[in-house]
């Protein structure tokens, strides 16, 4: 007893320490405003605990406000809000073979031979990737079992490992047989163990109900179950959407194409995912409705990867490639003429031989390549993406009240968007995990 005394009045020091509220003075040499688009100099940070404080330039601090505080000069960077991912799955990694393509993909493996428990470990690690890469928040949508995701957003919560801030969706919401390719009848509800089966428009109440017990932050839908062919009703979706409103909670739907894309919309979701064939009626519909895009695209990189590992030596994989990312490239720039609200999102789940995070970083290359300017990719990246997480008066955005989420990467990130790679200082709820 006397020893557990003792330990309980050593660990005193440690907490109280914790709690002091920490007051930091930051130099910058170019800010980007996420809401103008524009990078600015000359201006100071100030964060106060866990939030922005000020915005000021230096020659308009008075000697109060400089006082007391900690000061971090990142006068040779430039500062960025922390980059926002809004559709990860941190629990759920393909190792990508030779022959193997985006249709033949399976989650077999994780789920009869790894498990939720090993999962959430695994999460856990790709998590402080991405929170050293500057990714302060993601939103993870899915994949992760039976609401392993919520129990790794809990232990980041809680302290015991270092990651992002997690919006969570758990299981997501689909129709007959998941997108697990191939099940024969008696094995039919092994999808239960990644998705939450949907048989009616009654059920679909229910399950929205059993994700926000468990603690979801977002409600994932598939409106189609690419690769296989079953997909919810236009009717099981619309009584998703009101559910799920009730809690105030958004939805957002894995849509592939255009009827998947458009079914979602009049059901009344608020994020399409993916999206990768869709009309213009149907784009112009997103942008009357406010429905934002999550283009998961990637970059020259990732396809060069992917092809050298799945179709090593296959000369005619290059030309189809070339034809998918003009598709792509084309969706998003009409998406953007209409007015459809864009948020950056990765889809991270391929192993195509990159580091833990940067995948995510390379989708924001794509972007680039499909012809969005660098502030507007950014601003995927933030403030957008803020919206699609539900937190747009807290992340996003270098301002004051706002969560302190601060990164620093090289100085020419306004014209070479490959700087964004060099993280140099990462700050996350007011707490610094990253200065080199």
């Amino acid at each position: 007893m006397k020893k557990l005394l003792i330990l309980a009045l050593s660990a005193i020091p440690y907490f109280a320490s914790a709690q002091i509220t920490q007051k930091y003075l930051i130099k910058t040499g170019k800010l980007f405003d996420s809401e103008t688009g524009q990078f600015k100099t000359g201006l100071d940070v100030l964060v106060d605990g866990n939030k922005i404080e000020a915005i000021k330039a230096d020659r308009d601090l008075s000697v109060e406000e400089k006082k007391d505080r900690e000061l971090i000069d990142l006068s040779k960077f430039t500062i960025l809000p922390g980059l926002i991912d809004s559709h990860t799955h941190l629990l759920f990694r393909e190792e990508l073979q030779a022959g193997m393509d985006f249709s033949t993909l399976s989650l077999e493996k994780v789920l009869t031979q790894q498990g939720d428990a090993y999962r959430a470990i695994y999460g856990a690690v790709r998590a402080k990737a991405y929170l050293e890469a500057g990714i302060t928040s993601v939103q993870d949508l899915g994949n992760s079992g039976k609401f392993a995701d919520i129990a790794l957003r809990k232990a980041i919560e809680d302290g015991l490992v270092v990651g992002p801030r997690m919006s969570c969706a758990g299981q997501g919401l689909s129709s007959e047989g998941g997108q697990l390719p191939g099940l024969i009848y008696q094995h039919r509800n092994i999808a239960n163990d990644e998705y939450r089966i949907i048989t009616s428009a009654d059920d679909a109440i229910q399950a929205v109900r059993e994700n926000v017990t468990q603690g979801a932050n977002v409600i994932k839908i598939y409106s189609n179950n690419t690769p296989n062919r079953t997909a919810l009703s236009v009717d099981e979706m619309r009584a998703i959407v009101k559910e799920a409103h009730r809690y105030n909670l958004r939805v957002t739907a894995h849509a592939t194409d255009n009827q998947a894309v458009y079914n979602a919309v009049i059901a009344g979701v608020d994020g399409i995912e993916h999206g990768y064939k869709v009309n213009d009626s149907t784009l112009m519909l997103m942008a009357k409705k406010k429905v934002i895009l999550v283009p998961t695209d990637g970059d020259s990189t990732i396809y060069a990867n992917y092809a050298a590992i799945a179709y090593p030596g296959d000369k005619n994989v290059a030309p189809q490639l070339k034809k998918m990312t003009d598709a792509q490239a084309n969706r998003l720039q009409r998406a953007l003429k209409f007015g459809v609200t864009v948020a950056a999102g990765s889809d991270d789940y391929i192993d195509v031989h990159m580091p833990y995070s940067a995948f995510s970083k390379h989708t924001l290359i794509g972007y680039h390549e499909e012809g969005v300017s660098i502030p507007q990719l950014l601003q995927f990246a933030t403030i957008n993406a803020a919206k699609q997480l539900n937190m747009p008066n807290r992340i996003g955005n270098l301002k004051q009240g706002f969560l302190a989420d601060i990164i620093a990467v090289d100085s020419d990130v306004d014209t070479n968007i490959h700087a964004i790679m060099n993280v140099h200082f990462v700050m996350k709820d007011g707490v610094v995990y990253v200065n080199k």
